[in-house]
């Protein structure tokens, strides 16, 4: 798993697991990262023995404020991507997201800076 922050040193600029556990299959995986932009990465990722996964992937800017937050908590049941989805700052609602796992989340701020990069 922690592969892909190697991969994508080209938008990581550091990295820390703040905590990690493995039994079998089952794991929980805390991390924290900074982006080249000074933004950071906030992140929670658990797979349970019965196979249920939670996680939680929080981008800050670099102030500390919130540029996304991705997870999966099943309380927005009429989300159509639900459980999967994504808060944004300044709004009440999340909206649907097909960012469930890490290299979904690298591919998005990979394209994300992209983006930013030729708006300029």
């Amino acid at each position: 798993m922690l592969y892909v922050f190697e991969q994508n040193k080209a938008i990581v600029a550091s990295w820390k697991v703040l905590r990690y556990e493995q039994e079998g299959d089952a794991y929980l995986l805390q991390l924290t990262a900074v982006l080249h932009d000074d933004s950071r990465l906030e992140l929670r990722d658990y797979l349970f023995i019965d196979g249920q996964r939670k996680y939680a992937y929080q981008w800050m800017d670099a102030n500390g404020g919130l540029r996304r937050r991705w997870d999966n908590a099943p309380h927005w049941p009429d989300i159509a991507t639900q459980p999967h989805h994504v808060h944004l700052p300044n709004s009440e609602y999340p909206e649907p997201s097909t960012v469930t796992n890490l290299e979904d989340l690298m591919a998005f701020l990979q394209e994300w800076f992209r983006t930013q990069k030729s708006a300029k």
